[in-house]
């Protein structure tokens, strides 16, 4: 974050500001002109610039005299973090602890009044024992005193005296001086530790130790996080590319003078299909792989080491990555057997793909999902895909439980059971449309002769 003070650090606001933030943030100097400021923001460079505008310190200190709102500065947050937001709330815990130590500091009680109200437990005559003069004051009878909390402490004893008893005091002839030393004294509040006391672990020395222990063994490291994350975001384009090029391929022998020209063939139609179904489903596998290539390659180029994963894991999630492709080959097969043609194979694959995307966990953290979210996507194979390779990983909604065969195995089952039930319900279409070829073909318009 950057602090631009346009008021000349009138009454320390400006240092004191980049003392206090300095203690959460890293600070930064950016040039007090309309171009760079947009840049920085623009570019994400900082995530937070507050101004000090001109005559910033005089409305300060004239807002605290006269107990009206306190002035704000300008700030312009970056839009593509909450660090910037986060920020902002430093920014305005300064300012509430410079006004408070400004008007706590230099308010002022007369001590006519302290005798009106007291009568004979506080006099005119023994004020000046308790408290401090105020700068200004020409005799003993009129002048006012700053009470602290050890003269507070003094009237209570002496006559049981609390602080809502005291009369109302009052703000005057406040100074950029005065202004100065609260705002140090803001800055005192935040480095002094008895103030801001750091937070205190009370380790149990064995148990505690165990369950550091073993929750270090639960935390999956960088690599696993990140190769997981890359394998679940295959989701989508392999499910577009696989469920389109399929639906094509098969559409090709699906049309009628192919079709017939097959079945006039020696070999049987089924072997043919299931050779074709075989080639689809090596190619699919290939593509898993070509992927899986790409992915330990940018692992290794961002510094990540692809040798610290977990053989077992690695291995478990390639299996479900192969076997989802296998499902969406099944459902290209569907599409083809249905007589989509390419438009309506692309619709379809766009559609129904980004519905599995958004509801398989892959792109939202699973406890920000509504309910009615994490429902579609229970009957939907992208979820229990990115299942499997948390399972198998011990990632996302494994990261508590680490690595678990078995319900992996059960995820993995239930993508399988996705693509028997697709090809079963393709099989059944296209045998319904050979069988009622009439039912399925387009309309057509015949010319007769008169």
């Amino acid at each position: 974050m950057a602090v631009i003070d346009r008021d000349s650090n009138r009454g320390g606001v400006a240092d004191s500001m980049r003392a206090y933030l300095a203690v959460d943030n890293e600070l930064t100097d950016l040039d007090d002109d309309p171009e760079t400021l947009q840049q920085a923001v623009a570019s994400n460079w900082v995530d937070l610039i507050v101004i000090i505008p001109d005559g910033y310190a005089d409305r300060l200190v004239a807002s605290a005299a006269s107990e009206g709102k306190a002035p704000a500065v300008e700030t312009v947050t970056s839009y593509t973090s909450g660090a910037g937001s986060m920020a902002s709330m430093d920014v305005s815990g300064f300012l509430s602890l410079t006004r408070t130590a400004l008007i706590g500091g230099n308010v002022t009680v007369d001590p006519a009044e302290l005798a009106a109200r007291f009568g004979g437990m506080v006099s005119q005559q023994g004020a000046p024992s308790i408290g401090t003069p105020s700068t200004g004051a020409t005799d003993g009878t009129s002048q006012s005193f700053t009470l602290n909390d050890s003269d507070l402490a003094k009237l209570g004893e002496s006559g049981g005296i609390t602080l809502d008893q005291l009369p109302e005091g009052a703000l005057k002839n406040l100074t950029m001086d005065d202004l100065k030393s609260a705002t140090k004294q803001a800055v005192d509040t935040v480095h002094d530790k008895n103030a801001n006391h750091a937070i205190a672990v009370d380790h149990s020395a064995d148990s505690a130790a165990s369950d550091s222990a073993s929750a270090a063994e639960r935390t999956p490291d960088r690599a696993t996080n990140g190769f997981g994350g890359l394998m679940k975001v295959v989701l989508y384009p392999l499910f577009l590319a696989m469920t389109v090029c399929t639906s094509l391929v098969l559409g090709v022998f699906n049309a009628g003078e192919t079709r017939r020209r097959l079945y006039a063939s020696p070999q049987r139609s089924s072997t043919m299909g299931m050779q074709r179904m075989a080639t689809l489903c090596a190619f699919a596998l290939v593509v898993v792989a070509g992927y899986l290539a790409i992915t330990l390659a940018m692992m290794a180029v961002t510094g990540v080491d692809p040798r610290s994963l977990a053989p077992a894991g690695v291995a478990m999630t390639i299996t479900s990555t192969c076997v989802y492709a296998l499902m969406t080959v099944a459902c290209g097969f569907l599409l083809g057997e249905c007589g989509f043609n390419d438009i309506m194979a692309n619709g379809f694959a766009n559609v129904f793909g980004l519905a599995i995307l958004f509801t398989s966990g892959a792109t939202f953290p699973l406890d920000l999902m509504p309910e009615p979210m994490v429902a579609i996507g229970r009957m939907l194979p992208g979820w229990w895909y990115c299942a499997s390779v948390d399972d198998a990983l011990g990632i996302g909604s494994a990261s508590a439980s680490g690595p678990n065969v078995i319900a992996w195995g059960l995820s993995t089952g239930i993508v399988a059971l996705f693509a028997v039930a697709l090809v079963c319900v393709g099989l059944a279409a296209g045998r319904a449309r050979r069988q009622r070829p009439a039912s399925f073909a387009p309309t057509t318009t015949q010319l007769t002769e008169n």
